[in-house]
């Protein structure tokens, strides 16, 4: 049986294991803060979302990309409701107090901000709000088929869409489609 010892003062009581990686020992807090610069590069970072309750949409499919707070305002207005939006994707007058209930109320944690405000996050992978409960249209970049009605017909995404300036597609580079895993013959939409 192999002893165990603190990978910072070597010590052989009360040793536990990261709880993160489980690769790096330690007897204290103290040790695990001394080991932190070294340990970092080898421990991966925790991420919040990473599980099927964020992960899983109601079509079954799963998002591949990052839940990203959105953090930057929209550069025309919301086409649905004509205001601009701003950090947290709200309306940017109360984006303010937003970011404050964030890092102030919630001490940065995302967790927390996201069972508030789900619809201040994106995925990276299709640039779909973080609340919407259908997707990830990620037309033929994911793993499993894209379940979009135009990707199931055969068809890119048409211009008017792809080209949307949504705030939660800002910076990202998405697929037009279609994904040729999803055709569906003799799918017929009325939208093309």
């Amino acid at each position: 049986m192999k002893i165990r010892r603190c990978s910072v003062c070597r010590a052989k009581e009360n040793v536990k294991r990261c709880s993160h990686c489980k690769k790096r020992y330690y007897c204290s807090q103290r040790c695990q803060t001394a080991d932190w610069p070294i340990h970092r590069a080898a421990c991966p970072p925790y991420i919040w979302y990473n599980s099927d309750k964020y992960r899983k949409c109601q079509d079954g499919n799963l998002h591949e990309g990052d839940l990203e707070l959105i953090t930057w305002d929209a550069e025309r207005p919301d086409k649905d409701t004509g205001d601009l939006l701003g950090w947290g994707a709200c309306v940017k007058e109360e984006s303010e107090d937003l970011k404050r209930k964030y890092y102030e109320e919630f001490k940065g944690n995302d967790r927390k901000m996201f069972k508030y405000w789900p619809q201040g996050y994106r995925w990276t992978c299709c640039g779909m709000p973080g609340d919407m409960p259908w997707g990830c249209d990620h037309h033929g970049t994911g793993s499993k088929p894209c379940t979009c009605d135009y990707c199931g017909a055969g068809k890119q995404l048409p211009l008017r869409i792809y080209n949307d300036p949504a705030q939660s597609r800002m910076g990202l580079k998405l697929s037009r489609g279609p994904d040729p895993r999803s055709r569906r013959p003799g799918a017929m939409y009325g939208m093309f």
